[in-house]
């Protein structure tokens, strides 16, 4: 994970076992990822957790974002490896 998601993203082997949550909560960022999956908006992420700073939730987004590139370049690498 980038430096500078680690102040909204924690991974704590106290909290929730190690999954990594938003920073403050017990929320796994999973959920935040399962909830984009089923088409939840920035702006009903932001609602649904309205007692969250906003930010961390956006910067949740961003290392879900980060974390789904992060795995489509290594499977590039892979299939252009194997051709």
């Amino acid at each position: 994970m980038p430096q500078y998601l680690r102040k909204y993203i924690v991974s704590d082997p106290e909290v929730l076992g190690g999954e990594p949550v938003i920073v403050g909560t017990r929320i796994p960022v999973d959920r935040i990822y399962h909830l984009l999956k089923q088409g939840y908006s920035l702006d009903n992420l932001k609602e649904e957790y309205s007692w969250v700073d906003q930010k961390k939730i956006q910067y949740a987004v961003a290392y879900l974002v980060k974390a789904g590139m992060d795995d489509f370049k290594k499977a590039q690498k892979v299939q252009v490896a194997t051709r």
